[in-house]
């Protein structure tokens, strides 16, 4: 019986181990450019969060806010830079696991406004993302 019980178990390891683990959306994958470039406003240092250094990616500039993609230190995870033109100080970030679902995160500004990452391919037409307006393959936001 114990033999049969580890083989299971190897099985089972073995599994999770070839399983693809999410890697988050493949823009985060291209070359950075100019434009990928946080605003000097956004000082990530001290914030509960950690963005890795450099992997911010422009994704959108929509109704003078700017929202950046970024990968997180912790592996999986993956993060929205929210940061408004006029106030670039009042700039806000939220990551999450990429997970295998549609919405990575969402983040709520200082206006009430929310926007929400996420994952490529995701269906949008879910009524969970009901009311939100797509303004990037993979950003939705809410009206303000």
């Amino acid at each position: 019986m114990k033999s049969r019980v580890l083989v299971v178990v190897a099985l089972l390891g073995a599994l999770v181990a070839c399983t693809p683990q999410p890697t988050g959306p493949k823009v985060l994958d291209r070359e950075a450019t100019a434009e990928d470039t946080l605003p000097d406003s956004v000082s990530l240092s001290g914030v509960d969060v950690q963005v890795e250094p450099g992997s911010a990616r422009l994704l959108a500039n929509y109704d003078d806010v700017k929202y950046f993609a970024a990968r997180s230190t912790t592996a999986g995870t993956a993060c929205l830079i929210v940061v408004p033109a006029g106030l670039p100080e009042r700039w806000v970030t939220g990551c999450a696991a990429v997970g295998m679902s549609g919405r990575i995160v969402t983040v709520t500004s200082v206006d009430g406004s929310e926007s929400t990452f996420v994952n490529d391919g995701a269906d949008t037409s879910r009524p969970e993302f009901k009311g939100l307006t797509k303004i990037h393959d993979n950003v939705l936001i809410s009206p303000r």
